[in-house]
């Protein structure tokens, strides 16, 4: 009896460490991802982040002196304190922190369920494309996901036993969210209504219900009325391209799930819905409070968005539904994985494309980065001929923003002369920028053109940028220089 009950335990033992070792693993090869990837140039937006901040003087005025809808506030409180160093992948080691915490995050929450979601879920959300991409950026997405699962995992604790201690974490966490990005809203949305049924079902009684729910939410309701009355409401949108939300919120689903190239994007769509669908009916024969979280907080940024009518919308701001979507994919999986060895198959197969597809993504992540503007402001400059470099785009802010920051470095000991798109010589610019947006395909609409005037320009270098990354950037020269 003693001898089985020591073989029981090395057992035991030696499959706690087995379990531990994968995770490590699994956790190390995350974090190596992330920070292989904030080794290439900055972008437009980042560069922009770095321009307002030079122009306070106190991290009060991160608050009160910008008013800029690329002003994440933590984050720009990180490059205030980190100074002006230029094309600096320092700038990105925060988000890259922040993405490699939320996949431990994940294993956490995934382990609230059982061990084999704890491990599809730091899988599926330690090699997302998508996950990985803004962990290397130096704005506020990878934070306010990292503080979305952190009250996550705070909120379920503290709906389970409320204490005072765990309504103070939670308080602090969602505070935490809205200072990372105001996106954060579309998971407090879904909190809220996850904290109000499960309080309510409790049969605690609306008025007790109300003061549970109030001492942990209250204090970052207080903070977003703050942030309303001296930034949000005096906030200037930096613009960008206009999309219909439907098409933005379908291209999520499918990047969800990694976007392979050759599959229609509809099919992708059905498969993301479907798989919600399948987590839900999981969810809601064990744990039905959660089917509210989960419903609400993949409805809320429509919701949000439709009420604002927010005009410039991309796949990042639906970033915290997607992060939460691959949670509930991981219960599936494992509900899968636990049931017959026909599901053990179908994961394998699912893991094996899902790696593969995210995978090769990652890799064009590593090649391209957020753009080669530094590579193709030195090329510019290396094959012109004179002192003074004579450049024209395709919009008049973005290119020639990201060039004036790249200049000084990229230039050497020649000038940039810019000319915006209604003032060009009569005998033309000698180069010119084109680009296009991150979720368009890096391919030039023209390999030449002829200006206004009457000069011809030839395609001369492609610069790509990695899937809904920064700008790909196309170079024209004049023939006549």
């Amino acid at each position: 009896m003693t001898q089985n009950c020591s073989t029981n335990h090395s057992a035991t033992t030696r499959w706690r460490l087995l379990c531990g070792s994968g995770a490590c693993a699994i956790l190390a090869v995350s974090a190596a991802i992330r920070i292989i990837g904030i080794f290439n140039d900055l972008w437009l937006d980042e560069i922009w982040s770095l321009d307002l901040i030079q122009r306070i003087s106190s991290p009060l005025e991160v608050f009160t002196g910008i008013h800029h809808d690329n002003n994440h506030y933590l984050n720009s409180l990180c490059l205030f304190f980190l100074g002006n160093h230029g094309n600096w992948p320092g700038y990105r080691v925060p988000s890259a922190l922040m993405g490699i915490f939320t996949v431990a995050l994940a294993w956490l929450i995934g382990l609230r369920r059982n061990l084999t979601s704890a491990f599809f879920a730091m899988i599926l959300v330690g090699f997302s494309y998508l996950l990985v991409l803004y962990s290397t950026e130096a704005r506020g997405y990878a934070a306010v996901v990292f503080f979305s699962f952190l009250s996550f995992y705070a909120l379920d604790f503290h709906l389970a036993k409320p204490r005072w201690q765990t309504a103070c974490l939670v308080g602090f966490c969602e505070t935490m969210g809205f200072l990372a990005h105001l996106s954060f809203l579309f998971f407090f949305c879904a909190a809220l209504a996850w904290s109000a049924w499960r309080f309510m079902q409790s049969n605690q009684g609306f008025k007790r219900a109300l003061i549970l729910m109030t001492a942990c939410h209250a204090p970052p309701v207080l903070v977003l009325g703050l942030l309303y009355f001296i930034d949000i409401r005096l906030t200037v949108v930096g613009g960008g391209t206009q999309s219909s939300m439907a098409k933005v919120y379908a291209d999520a689903l499918a990047w969800s799930l990694g976007s392979p190239a050759g599959i229609p994007q509809p099919i992708l769509v059905l498969a993301a819905v479907a798989l919600f669908g399948a987590g839900l009916w999981i969810l809601w024969r064990a744990r039905p409070d959660l089917t509210v979280f989960f419903v609400g907080v993949m409805i809320s940024p429509i919701l949000v968005i439709v009420i604002n009518q927010f005009g410039f919308i991309y796949v990042r701001h639906f970033l915290i539904s997607v992060a939460f979507l691959l949670i509930l994919i991981s219960f599936v999986l494992a509900r899968l994985y636990q049931q017959s060895r026909a599901g053990k198959g179908i994961c394998l197969l699912f893991l094996t494309a899902y790696l593969l597809v995210n995978g090769w993504h990652i890799r064009t992540l590593f090649r391209d980065g957020w753009g080669h503007y530094g590579e193709a402001a030195r090329f510019m400059a290396g094959q012109s001929k004179g002192s003074v470099i004579r450049i024209g785009s395709d919009h008049d802010f973005r290119n020639p923003f990201v060039l004036q920051f790249y200049g000084p470095t990229s230039f050497g000991n020649k000038k940039m002369e810019y000319f915006n798109g209604n003032s060009w010589p009569q005998n033309g610019v000698e180069w010119v920028v084109c680009h296009k947006e991150s979720f368009e395909a890096p391919v030039p609409s023209m390999t030449q053109f002829t200006d206004g005037h009457g000069n011809q320009y030839e395609l001369m270098r492609i610069y790509p940028a990695a899937p809904l990354s920064g700008l790909p950037w196309f170079i024209y020269h004049n023939k006549a220089y």
